[in-house]
């Protein structure tokens, strides 16, 4: 998933919530970056309900609901709490917390024509589409099958997580706690060498419709890094839709901070 389709979810995100929202430093999304294989792409971590509690954002709750119904069509969407999002070779996976009646989600997909079966120990659905849904932990986890698999064997430590790169690991350690986060590799940029990425978004201010970034970028070099700051804001202004106020030089890595407005209907 490359840059420009990051910026695309970016936009989309209070429509159809492909962004992280996550209160406690790693949270989430930590959580998720341990299922995902090592070779995942970006992730995302959205808190649903820290939408509908946010006055300046409480108008996107219904439009994320009504969005993942096209989405997730065999739980209620309003049981949702927490939607995660990466992509690897096979696919996108989706990652599902919540307060879910798993009779009930079982049900609906005997309804959907899935065929309940089981992968390394663990209960996976599939139907004639190669599509598969699992419960891993307090996790529901959707996608095609050879990834759900893929992150089932990650979660019996059979392969590396995400969060097993260390380049990937002490970046997202560095994030703040946030109302939206996210994670990224090299792939996911076009114009900037880096190893790795996170970027958050907070609303810390009330009322000025505007969400404040906060973001570290990891490079191989110190030297590297310093290269980078000459067109940093104007790269990742480019690169992440966001508007850098501010960057400083910490080593191999760049602190990022800026902000982006509130996107409207």
């Amino acid at each position: 998933m490359k840059a420009r389709i990051i910026t695309a979810l970016l936009m989309l995100a209070v429509l159809v919530s492909c962004i992280t929202t996550c209160k406690t430093k790693g949270g989430y999304l930590v959580n998720v970056m341990k299922l995902a294989p090592e070779n995942a792409g970006a992730v995302y971590c959205t808190e649903i309900k820290a939408w509908a509690e946010d006055p300046d954002l409480s108008f996107a709750y219904d439009e994320m609901i009504s969005g993942l119904g096209y989405v997730i069509p065999f739980v209620e969407t309003s049981d949702i709490s927490v939607y995660a999002e990466f992509d690897i070779d096979w696919g996108p996976i989706i990652v599902l917390f919540g307060d879910f009646n798993l009779k009930d989600v079982r049900d609906a997909l005997t309804e959907e024509d899935y065929v309940e079966g089981e992968y390394k120990g663990i209960e996976i659905w599939t139907d004639d589409y190669d599509d598969a849904v699992s419960f891993i932990d307090n996790m529901i986890v959707y996608g095609y099958k050879d990834s759900v698999e893929a992150c089932i064997r990650v979660y019996k430590n059979e392969e590396s997580s995400l969060y097993d790169n260390e380049d990937m690991k002490v970046v997202v350690d560095k994030l703040p706690a946030a109302i939206v986060q996210m994670v990224f590799g090299p792939d996911e940029m076009y114009s900037i060498e880096v190893l790795s990425g996170s970027i958050c978004w907070r609303n810390s201010t009330s009322g000025d419709e505007v969400l404040d970034i906060s973001g570290w970028l990891k490079f191989d070099s110190e030297a590297s890094a310093e290269a980078a700051m000459e067109n940093i804001e104007d790269d990742l202004s480019w690169e992440l839709v966001v508007t850098v106020t501010d960057a400083r030089l910490s080593g191999q890595f760049i602190e990022i901070t800026g902000e982006m407005e509130i996107p409207e209907f």
